[in-house]
């Protein structure tokens, strides 16, 4: 990320680096969706095997979510 980041942005890079396990929770809105993606996303470039990723999501509309923009993102690396 370019340009200066508030405590938040830092807080959510900080907890999508992929060589610590993470827990995260937090209120709607806030992030937690796009971390978790950015995680998986930096995993795999990080040549994880992805049946060595586990995300756990407390509802499926979480989970699909997640996994819709995962797809989306993985979709333009092409």
């Amino acid at each position: 990320m370019t340009g200066t980041m508030d405590d938040a942005t830092r807080a959510q890079v900080a907890a999508a680096a992929p060589d610590v396990s993470t827990w995260l929770s937090a209120n709607a809105g806030s992030g937690k969706t796009r971390v978790l993606t950015d995680r998986v996303a930096r995993l795999l470039l990080d040549e994880v095997p992805p049946e060595r990723i586990l995300c756990l999501t407390y509802t499926k509309a979480a989970a699909m979510e997640m996994q819709n923009r995962l797809f989306g993102r993985l979709g333009k690396w092409r």
